[in-house]
């Protein structure tokens, strides 16, 4: 008989099977809606009944590295095919003999809490997401009945870089803009491009000529750069894709410059400067002004902290930077909100008296 029931805002299916006469529970969680969770309760029923459930095992290692080169490896970028390597790298060192069907939810938080020991939480999050994509995947496929990675935490005892060394103060970035308007290296137009935009690095060097309308003042942002596969790809999302409102002494900074043929900000190579280029310049002129060393995506961070530190909406924030969602934003610079929150007690406090 199964049981169906919600678990916060999606609807969980068990039912129970037996196995080499031992009597297991199969579970699938993530469903929208009741009907569909009785619909996946009926089909595994009727695959009980029919003797159809299969089981498939295999060592863990050997199984993970298939299902990325099936499902994974042909739409990802260089950058995410070099994690889920290291997490097949982890697999292989922690678990070389395991097969899929021994593991546990135990095993699976030794493994994390392991990991964490010496690397930073955002990385531990990598892999355990990536090995929780997989079982669910094996859950689906009947190779395994049950997720095990479903109720394990993330875990790290080694501290992320502190999120306000990664943007400029006020002064800071007066002096760099300043620094940048009257540069001509092509890496210090692409820094200026980052300070007024809050674009990613392979934005900023996806964009070509017609992405400028000088017009309206705006730049269109609609693909990214990929230095490593050298190759213009899509965004890193659909929300992305956006038109950003430039100030217009940029704009006619920007309506100076000689752009290429392919890339707006294009070298001699005919590619534009690599993000180690961009990052060496940004450090050379920040060292100059005996400022804050950044990378050029904390032009990025510069750039929306600059924004909601002056009151402007978190929401335009959001859209200007391209987030899939305000909360992602609201993650991000929660570290800045806590300050103005201060500031915005004080002030409803005080409207509040007045009453």
């Amino acid at each position: 008989m199964a049981s169906i029931y919600k678990r916060g805002k999606v609807w969980t299916a068990n039912v129970f099977i037996l196995h080499d006469g031992v009597r297991k529970r199969k579970t699938k969680s993530g469903f929208t809606t009741k009907s569909e969770a009785n619909k996946w309760a009926i089909e595994t029923e009727n695959k009980k009944i029919n003797n159809a459930i299969s089981r498939e095992d295999g060592l863990i290692v050997d199984m993970f590295n298939d299902w990325y080169k099936v499902f994974k490896e042909p739409h990802l970028e260089t950058k995410s095919k070099t994690w889920y390597k290291t997490t097949s790298a982890v697999l292989s060192e922690h678990w070389p003999d395991k097969k899929l069907s021994e593991i546990n939810s135990m095993m699976f938080q030794k493994l994390i809490n392991e990991y964490g020991s010496n690397h930073v939480k955002s990385s531990v999050a990598h892999i355990k997401n990536m090995i929780s994509a997989f079982v669910r995947y094996a859950v689906d496929e009947d190779f395994i009945f049950k997720d095990f990675t479903r109720n394990v935490k993330t875990y790290s005892i080694v501290e992320s870089k502190d999120k306000n060394l990664k943007f400029l103060e006020n002064d800071e970035l007066e002096y760099l803009t300043d620094a940048v308007k009257t540069n001509d290296a092509l890496t210090s137009h692409m820094i200026l491009t980052a300070i007024f935009s809050g674009a990613r690095f392979s934005e900023v060097a996806g964009l070509t000529e017609d992405d400028f309308d000088f017009n309206n003042n705006t730049i269109t942002i609609n693909k990214s750069w990929q230095e490593n596969d050298r190759e213009f790809k899509s965004t890193k999302t659909k929300s992305s894709n956006r038109v950003v409102d430039m100030p217009k002494d940029y704009m006619s900074i920007a309506k100076k410059w000689q752009f290429g043929k392919e890339h707006a900000f294009e070298s001699i190579t005919g590619l534009p400067p690599t993000n180690n280029a961009a990052n060496k310049q940004l450090e050379r002129i920040l060292k100059n002004g005996n400022c804050k060393i950044i990378t050029f995506h904390g032009l990025r961070h510069t750039h929306a902290s600059y924004l909601l530190a002056n009151d402007v909406a978190i929401q335009y924030v959001s859209e200007r930077l391209g987030h899939s969602d305000v909360n992602i934003t609201l993650s991000v610079y929660a570290h800045l909100l806590k300050k103005k929150r201060h500031i915005e007690t004080n002030k409803t406090i005080k409207l509040l008296s007045n009453l």
